[in-house]
């Protein structure tokens, strides 16, 4: 006979024992939430959405690669085994997906970093982050905002004129009078190159978002410009767990954020007794400030230098010692001021006497037919450039650039593909913020069940030798590799504490 009829059964009993939800609550005790909630939370009222859902449901979004609470809400209402990992019944209501954004919206961002935290901790203490050795990077990550709706932004004063009509409300132009006309003219070398192409030309310095003010203009190389946050990661290279993540102002190069994210995943590891030695980035972080500030915190770089770094000057010999340059005529380059160039870069000049360029057979090609003597350039910190080439040469590293780019870069790629990163539903920096956090904490607790479950205690698989069998320990970069002299074969070994030469088993 058709109809409904009434079971008498458990959630829990419908949901397999195996399944990812149910393994990551046996894992994880989420009750870590609840005090760094409690200031925020009010004793009397109406009740409110529990923490340890919030954060839960949040932390679906991410390992589903959902970015619509609305989305989010529906799935959790229909699948039994993130209702049981929320702690709901089968009758029981989920909350609204407008009570998600408003709790989102008014907690601060160092909630969700505290949180955050909490799962680095958790990694390292299940013995997944090694600590020493960080590979940084970033990403575009989307705003919630069109191009197609930029603005002018508002003249500093009445008497100067905009391309368009700006409003009231609008922010004003910051830039100098020198930076704008640098962009008249390069906008109108565009219009030159070609008059016939169509669209805009915008610039974060005279332009903005109404709809999300602290969005960005940027553009990569054979990609649409678009509107974006920068997310800055740093990694573990051990077993790839993220120890840092945030959300930066997309118009600035990546070098101005660097000391920042070395500072915070320092201060994030030395509160868990590991110490930080090694940071390995691409050039898009070179700069001389950021090789010096490295080396007062005593920590080695193996960062490549930036395309326009010259290593040295034709036909001319530098004197580290005597601080002087050397020309092909034998005449001295001295040593004459430090200035600033264009750019905003200080610069260190070398000069040579006025007297020895006159009668030089050389003086026509060699300072022009305008100049009075020959003068060379280069930065102050040429010290500090000249060893980091000289440490990426090594094969130390060679390997490093190889660890990089195995390391973060993929990890980058799984946020941004099956972690909800593909564009942000979230306004502002803060907001933006906050979904990276707990981007990262996703990714950390999926890499933290994944090392739980291959652990010896849980699965252990014996395979009988037929007498003692050699193996060779390798030590690379934290990971620890076993040869099998009699089947040649290489696999990978636990992480131990110390590394042996031989072991006979």
């Amino acid at each position: 006979m058709l109809g409904f009829h009434p079971i008498q059964t458990s959630l829990i009993k419908l949901v397999p024992a195996h399944h990812f939800y149910q393994q990551l609550l046996q894992t994880v005790d989420f009750n870590f939430v609840r005090p760094l909630f409690a200031p925020f939370y009010s004793a009397g009222g109406r009740p409110s959405l529990d923490p340890v859902v919030f954060v839960k449901l949040l932390l679906v979004g991410h390992l589903e690669n959902i970015t619509s609470d609305r989305k989010l809400l529906e799935l959790a209402q229909l699948h039994l085994g993130i209702r049981a990992f929320l702690g709901y019944d089968l009758a029981q209501p989920l909350p609204w997906h407008s009570t998600v954004s408003r709790t989102r919206q008014r907690l601060p961002v160092s909630v969700f970093e505290a949180c955050f935290t909490h799962i680095v901790g958790l990694c390292i203490q299940q013995g997944l982050v090694s600590g020493h050795t960080q590979a940084v990077d970033s990403a575009y990550i989307k705003a919630n905002a069109s191009m197609s709706r930029l603005q002018s932004k508002r003249s500093r004063t009445s008497t100067q004129a905009t391309t368009n009509a700006a409003p009231a409300n609008a922010p004003c132009i910051t830039a100098s009078v020198d930076r704008l006309q640098h962009i008249q003219r390069f906008h109108a070398a565009i219009r030159k190159a070609a008059p016939t192409k169509s669209g805009r030309l915008v610039s974060n310095l005279t332009h903005y978002s109404p709809a999300d003010p602290e969005a960005r203009i940027c553009f990569k190389t054979g990609k649409v410009r678009q509107l974006a946050y920068t997310a800055s990661v740093s990694v573990d290279v051990a077993q790839h767990v993220i120890t840092h993540i945030h959300a930066d102002l997309a118009d600035w190069r990546d070098s101005r954020y660097l000391l920042a994210i070395v500072d915070a995943t320092q201060q994030r590891l030395n509160g868990f007794a590991l110490a930080m030695t090694t940071v390995i980035a691409d050039a898009g972080y070179s700069s001389g400030e950021n090789y010096e500030q490295l080396e007062e915190r005593g920590l080695t770089g193996y960062i490549p230098a930036h395309g326009k770094y010259k290593v040295e000057h034709a036909g001319f010999t530098y004197d580290a010692a005597r601080d002087r340059y050397t020309c092909s005529q034998s005449k001295q380059l001295t040593f004459d001021k430090v200035f600033v160039d264009a750019q905003g870069n200080p610069k260190k000049r070398y000069m040579a006497k006025a007297a020895e360029c006159k009668v030089c057979p050389l003086a026509a090609q060699c300072k022009g037919k305008k100049a009075r003597e020959k003068r060379l350039h280069h930065t102050p910190y040429k010290a500090h450039y000249e060893r980091m080439l000289a440490r990426l040469a090594t094969r130390v590293g060679q390997r490093m650039r190889r660890l990089r780019a195995s390391t973060v870069e993929p990890v980058l790629g799984s946020l941004i593909t099956y972690y909800g990163l593909r564009h942000l539903s979230k306004k502002g920096q803060a907001g933006a913020a906050k979904v990276l956090y707990i981007a990262a904490m996703a990714y950390n607790l999926k890499k933290c069940l994944r090392f739980h479950a291959c652990q010896p205690g849980n699965s252990v698989i014996s395979l009988p030798a037929p007498g003692p069998v050699r193996w060779l320990i390798l030590y690379f970069c934290n990971s620890h590799w076993c040869y099998n002299r009699h089947s040649g074969k290489i696999i990978k070994w636990l992480p131990i504490l110390e590394c042996v030469d031989f072991v006979s088993c």
